[in-house]
């Protein structure tokens, strides 16, 4: 037969305030960005940088369009996490994009996405860090493919 559980006024208090604490806490909205917000702009700026080049220059249109396929990949990706976590952030989501500027040359292009991609690898890698467990995996990831994309577009 189970024993009955005899908890005193005091003690009856103080669990439900905590309780109450508790659900309070995990139902308060986080104020400012999502901490995914940096990289997504990241994301989005690299892609439409390279599918700019791409366009302007035919020659190295092949290699700059897998970029600009990759970096759009990781900006939805990014996107639906940050929607499914802080759904009061859609505003900041839905905005437009700022025009991409043309590039100058194709290599110019190249070394400024190079530049971008190994600035978003290494916010990456530290952000992946100090996120969620649940978040480190997609963080972790886009840094390694911008790692990759580093690389190959030094060849």
């Amino acid at each position: 037969m189970p024993r009955s559980l005899r908890l005193s006024r005091r003690s009856f208090v103080v669990l439900t305030a905590g309780t109450v604490t508790l659900g309070a806490a995990g139902c308060a909205r986080d104020e400012g960005p999502d901490e995914l917000e940096a990289p997504w702009t990241a994301a989005r700026a690299d892609a439409d940088l390279a599918a700019a080049a791409a366009r302007a220059f035919p020659d190295a249109a092949t290699r700059l369009t897998a970029v600009a396929e990759a970096r759009r990949a990781h900006a939805e990706a990014l996107a639906t996490e940050i929607r499914r976590a802080r759904p009061d952030r859609a505003e900041v989501l839905d905005a437009p994009a700022p025009a991409a500027g043309t590039p100058s040359s194709a290599a110019g292009a190249v070394t400024a996405l190079r530049t971008s991609l190994g600035a978003a690898r290494d916010a990456g890698a530290a952000l992946a860090v100090t996120t969620a467990r649940y978040r480190a995996g997609l963080v972790a990831s886009v840094a390694a493919s911008c790692a990759g994309w580093t690389e190959a577009l030094a060849a």
